[in-house]
């Protein structure tokens, strides 16, 4: 390990934190549990005359534009103003914005409120959003987008200017995963083929970092430490079963069991 993992699991189960989550219906369920096994506590409250209320009693925000409704696009950007005067951190995952002009524009939108601690998003759908080509193929990131030795060096200045001009940084997901704030970047190798053949599992990770912002010394170890945290819990899943079924019980008993020490081993962290 170059870069110490903060223990950030143990210190949620200490503190509890309250999670509000605005996402999609079709993986709230496993979000929610996610969120507890990373030892914090979830609310899923999406009405708009009800999220400033639950928000301002939140530790953090997370918001999820999968399955984007008109009843989610009203009460977002409620929920971030709030999340903003109560200086609550907030992850705001950019879920079909290389696809979806209507999200893309949405998402510009709520950035004009305010930019996240943490912007979340497959290769595609963050290229899209600091207006680069790209190539997604529905909500997943096209081939042409994924990270290589060739583009590496390209992509981790180009996401750097973009984090230090918009003060955030980009949790970016894919075959290998991308950390980077105006400081540092640093790319995870940890993951299983196994976590795409169930849906959900980008999001679950977006929920695993909001968590992780509640205790967190800064956003990008929050970001570093739930995406290594994760892809250590599929492979490890993967170990015990590839059918998807049970694969998505593992996958979940397997982050809650994961120790401080077997991340610690089994972490894969490239610094660049």
């Amino acid at each position: 390990m170059i870069k110490k993992l903060e223990n950030l699991k143990e210190q949620n189960r200490l503190t509890k934190p309250l999670i509000h989550c605005i996402t999609n219906p079709i993986s709230i369920h496993d979000c929610a549990n996610i969120v507890l096994a990373s030892g914090a506590r979830p609310i899923m409250a999406e009405h708009p005359l009800e999220v400033a209320e639950i928000t301002s009693t939140a530790q953090v925000l997370a918001l999820n534009l999968g399955n984007i409704t008109d009843a989610r696009m009203e009460a977002m950007p409620i929920a971030l103003k709030t999340a903003v005067q109560k200086e609550i951190p907030v992850l705001l995952d950019l879920v079909g914005t290389a696809c979806s002009t209507l999200r893309k524009n949405f998402a510009k939108e709520l950035l004009e409120i305010h930019v996240p601690s943490v912007l979340k998003g497959n290769m595609s759908e963050l290229l899209a959003m600091i207006e680069e080509e790209s190539h997604a193929v529905g909500i997943d990131a096209g081939e042409k987008d994924s990270i290589t030795d060739e583009n590496r060096n390209r992509l981790t200045k180009l996401f750097q200017k973009k984090a230090d001009e918009w003060n955030t940084v980009f949790l970016i997901t894919g075959k290998e995963d991308m950390i980077v704030s105006k400081y540092e970047c640093f790319f995870v190798q940890n993951g299983s083929p196994a976590m795409a053949n169930i849906t959900g599992t980008g999001c679950m990770l977006g929920m695993v970092c909001a968590s992780y912002l509640a205790s967190a010394s800064n956003a990008f170890n929050a970001a570093l430490t739930s995406t290594v945290e994760f892809g250590i819990a599929g492979e490890l899943a993967a170990k015990k079963t590839m059918a998807p079924g049970s694969f998505q019980v593992q996958l979940l008993d397997s982050f809650y069991q994961l120790t401080e020490a077997k991340r610690d081993s089994l972490a894969k962290i490239i610094v660049y």
